[in-house]
């Protein structure tokens, strides 16, 4: 009679039910890590938001669009004498000098801030105000009309082409420059509708915590306009304005610049 042999009992040790012990051990460690994970997440999220937003920044330039739906609002906001204090109107006009007959177009007129002023001066000359926003154009328009200026009118640009009726003595831009894009093919474009002799003037806001102006993050530093405008054909010219929170940059077309 032969008798079976003893079977020693062997725990149920599987990977599975191991996992599943050290798991429940660890139970205190999971919540935390999960309540962990749960507040990276959001923080994630919003990282990559602001790092999106940032592309885009700098994908578009740095522009940033208003809308001008409310014109009597932006009238207000851009007529309003105090701008007078920092934005030095008369003094802008007197170092960049405008003689009587000058030609004149003014890119981003808005409510015609700079080109009221320039159409009283060149009083033979003409003064175009350049918008791509047509409520702005009809403002403008209607202002002339108001204020007596047969020689101011405004005309509806395009974002990527002024469309300025005819060769002009001189193209100004007053804190528009950073809203442009494609500046590069912009500004080569522009050429066509200037006189040989003919000047580019950029006004616009200096880096920095300012009172005034756009934020820091839409400007551009005086260097990176000259760097933009040299590469293209501009000439920079000494000046003598000195405005509170602005530069102004005087350029001429750069004839010597092979083709």
């Amino acid at each position: 009679m032969f008798s079976l042999p003893y079977i020693i009992p062997i725990p149920q040790f599987s990977a599975q039910s191991t996992i599943h012990r050290l798991w429940n051990k660890m139970g205190t460690m999971k919540i935390l890590i999960l309540l962990l994970l749960s507040a990276l997440l959001p923080v994630t999220e919003i990282t990559a938001q602001h790092l999106k937003q940032r592309r885009d920044l700098t994908e578009h330039e740095r522009t940033e669009h208003h809308r001008f739906d409310d014109v009597e609002k932006w009238a207000r906001v851009f007529e309003d004498t105090a701008r007078d204090e920092w934005q030095m109107p008369n003094e802008v006009i007197e170092t960049i000098g405008i003689a009587k007959g000058t030609v004149i177009a003014d890119i981003g007129s808005a409510t015609g801030y700079f080109p009221v002023r320039f159409a009283r001066v060149a009083t033979e000359g003409r003064v175009y105000g350049i918008d791509i926003e047509s409520n702005l154009v009809d403002y403008l328009n209607a202002r002339a009309a108001r204020e007596k200026l047969p020689n101011l009118k405004s005309i509806l640009g395009d974002p990527d082409d002024p469309k300025i009726p005819e060769r002009v003595d001189l193209v100004f831009i007053c804190d528009t420059y950073h809203h442009i894009h494609k500046r590069g093919k912009y500004f080569e474009n522009l050429k066509k509708y200037m006189q040989p002799e003919g000047r580019l003037v950029i006004v616009d806001f200096r880096k920095g915590d300012l009172p005034v102006g756009p934020k820091d993050e839409m400007k551009l530093a005086e260097e990176e306009v000259v760097r933009e405008l040299t590469v293209v054909g501009y000439q920079l010219q000494p000046n003598s304005a000195q405005l509170p929170y602005q530069y102004v940059l005087v350029f001429d077309l750069n004839v010597n610049q092979p083709e």
